[in-house]
């Protein structure tokens, strides 16, 4: 079994920031991470000036995706996920195999990237873009990253996706991990510009950077999700 990712992108309409901030935190992904070979969880927000999200999972395969305890979270969501389902826009999920990663740590700021690429081109690159980004992690600019292929986007029970893509390509999502937002904007039209002549990519489905706002370890939450005390501040205050 090949280590694997589920990327997953959103907008969030800005009224109602504070309780997806809560619902998020204290409900959604600590949820998902009871289920067994979720290893983590990194939740980011856009660094421009706009309410767009960044959730990344780590899992131990794609399989752990398909186990039963996942899909009852997926089938049945609780009255607060349900009611902030609701306004979800912008989705892209994209659950994908590690084909290379490298570094250590978990950086303030991301710039992530992915792509629509025909599979042969795709797999072909992978040396490229390895070398590319460490070169960038020996010049200080990055301090790790990771390269997944995934599937053209599959059809997603809860959302309908941001974008189709065609059934003869792949999806390539890079994660270029930095200490700052700073650091990484001063490589990201170059590296944008080297990655996407050699991908040649049928369409940019996202090239966004993002600021932490909180990680995870899966080892931290119990076992089932009806360990999950979800009677936040949010449920106790005067919020409706």
């Amino acid at each position: 079994m090949s280590p694997a990712i589920l990327a997953l992108w959103n907008d969030y309409p800005a009224a109602m920031a504070e309780e997806y901030d809560a619902w998020h935190t204290f409900e959604h992904v600590p949820e998902r991470l009871t289920v067994a070979g979720m290893r983590a969880a990194s939740r980011y927000v856009s660094a421009a000036e706009k309410e767009s999200y960044f959730t990344l999972y780590e899992l131990e395969s794609l399989e752990v995706i398909e186990q039963p305890s996942y899909l009852d979270l997926v089938r049945n969501p609780t009255p607060w996920s349900q009611k902030m389902r609701q306004h979800f826009s912008s989705v892209l999920r994209i659950p994908g195999e590690i084909a290379v990663r490298a570094g250590s740590g978990i950086g303030g700021a991301t710039l992530v990237q992915a792509y629509s690429v025909e599979s042969g081109k795709a797999h072909a690159s992978i040396p490229m873009m390895e070398e590319t980004l460490r070169q960038l992690m020996t010049q200080t600019r990055i301090t790790g990253f990771q390269v997944a292929l995934a599937e053209p986007n599959q059809v997603y029970e809860v959302f309908e996706q941001d974008e189709a893509t065609d059934p003869d390509t792949v999806n390539v999502v890079i994660i270029a991990e930095g200490t700052s937002v700073e650091a990484l904007s001063v490589m990201q039209a170059a590296l944008t510009r080297q990655i996407e002549h050699r991908l040649e990519p049928r369409k940019r489905l996202r090239s966004d950077l993002f600021k932490l706002l909180i990680s995870y370890r899966g080892e931290d939450f119990p076992s089932h999700r009806s360990e999950i005390d979800t009677n936040t501040m949010w449920h106790s205050g005067d919020h409706t």
